[in-house]
């Protein structure tokens, strides 16, 4: 088989939920002016963000840093639960951690300089020099969580609608409100001159929002285990020491990188694996079971870590046991806390509902092949800091940004496709 080009494992789902907060009212002295008043961006405006994981922490400290007045509203109480995963650390999220003060990319994150392919006998089938950056999700969120002032981010406030949507639905200079607001579960609000909502791939807001667009399963699953690199043999740790691996059977495509400790710890010994596997487990009957949980709760999209079947977990290690590599049998067989994903593709039609606008996984999932899921909400909330840095009004700075970024996702989102195909065929 020939793979595609550069397949990642990035998280995958990115569950963001929060909300910026910025003031800025700017007022036209012109007697005949709208009495829509567009404030310009210099004026600094106030911003709510739904959702507190990646998307929203990257837009909230964008918007923070180009003068604005952000808060992050996220739903789950107290600090985000560990996703457990990898990601691939695109130039778009090492420039945001160099650029925004948040640290030394080096001091969170791991390099390879070779990728790998195993034949299924453990052999070195073919490799190739390429160098790699990555980083764990858990230990990115610290850094951009310890970066946003505790006094902006405020959990336990679960998003249950959002004002300021209005229009045609072109999102285009008529979809105008000059204000917006999350409404939440206890009753209370937050309000601003723009609302932003990064409340992941499973975002309540984007279904009420547009609630003809759904998730469009690929077919496949991602099988996840990330296990500390101190747990496993020796011949398997070091044979992901500076060393990208893969290993690709028939419908099916496994690998494994090295990533920080929990707090982004490099040094030898304190890293940890991180493994996916891409399988095609069968028809959808099969993908129900599989997607049911340890308390017999049926899961769409997604299996938490700990929490498979122990029939499900134990027919996951008999199959690496007849199908991979025994370097990934071993990694397979030493995680514990494996967790399953339905992979699955999203796009939306439009990014922008007046002074609403969706971004990261709310908006467009694209298959973790691309390894881009994180870098896409950082470049997500980035580019509508840098548009409404710009000499134009609102709107028509989240207009041009709009535009643009909706582009970027439905490329992304073709790109994984393709890649996918090309693996699971």
């Amino acid at each position: 088989m020939t793979p595609p080009p550069s397949p990642d494992t990035d998280s995958g789902t990115d569950t963001d939920s929060g909300t910026d907060t910025g003031s800025g009212t700017g007022t036209d002295s012109d007697a005949n002016a709208d009495p829509r008043t567009d404030p310009t961006p210099d004026d600094g405006l106030s911003v709510v963000v739904s959702g507190g994981s990646m998307g929203g922490l990257f837009t909230g400290l964008a918007l923070l840093s180009a003068g604005h007045d952000v808060d992050v509203y996220e739903r789950a109480e107290g600090g985000l639960r560990s996703r457990g995963a990898g990601i691939v650390a695109q130039p778009e999220i090492l420039d945001f951690v160099a650029s925004h003060g948040i640290g030394r990319p080096a001091d969170l994150t791991t390099t390879t300089s070779r990728r790998q392919y195993l034949a299924r006998d453990g052999t070195v089938e073919r490799e190739r020099p390429e160098r790699m950056t990555f980083t764990g999700w858990d230990a990115l969120y610290r850094r951009l969580r310890g970066a946003l002032p505790d006094e902006r981010y405020h959990a336990g406030r679960r998003t249950v609608g959002v004002e300021g949507s209005v229009g045609d639905g072109d999102g285009g200079r008529d979809d105008l409100s000059d204000a917006a607001a999350l409404r939440f579960e206890d009753g209370s609000s937050a309000e601003g001159d723009l609302a932003v909502v990064a409340e992941g791939g499973r975002s309540a807001t984007r279904e009420a929002l547009l609630p003809n667009v759904d998730p469009e399963p690929a077919g496949y699953v991602a099988w996840r285990g990330v296990i500390s690199e101190d747990a496993v043999p020796t011949r398997v740790r070091d044979a992901f020491t500076d060393t990208f691996v893969f290993y690709e059977g028939d419908g099916e495509l496994v690998l494994g990188y090295r990533i920080p400790g929990p707090d982004g710890g490099t040094e030898p010994g304190g890293g940890r694996l991180n493994w996916v596997w891409y399988d095609d487990v069968g028809d959808a009957a099969d993908r129900r079971r599989l997607m049911t949980d340890a308390d017999g709760e049926r899961n769409e999209f997604s299996v938490s870590p700990g929490r498979l079947r122990d029939g499900v977990r134990e027919d996951l290690l008999a199959a690496a046991t007849s199908r991979l590599p025994d370097t990934f049998t071993d990694l397979v067989a030493a995680t514990d806390d494996a967790f399953v994903q339905t992979v699955y593709d999203l796009s939306v039609p439009r990014m922008r509902f007046g002074r609403v606008c969706l971004l990261g996984d709310a908006a467009f999932v694209a298959r973790p092949h691309t390894a881009a899921g994180t870098a896409k909400a950082a470049a997500d909330g980035t580019r509508l800091a840098r548009a409404l840095d710009g000499a134009c009004g609102v709107d028509d700075a989240l207009a041009d940004w709009a535009g643009a970024r909706l582009d970027a996702g439905r490329r992304l989102v073709a790109e994984g496709v393709r890649m996918g195909d090309g693996y699971m065929e």
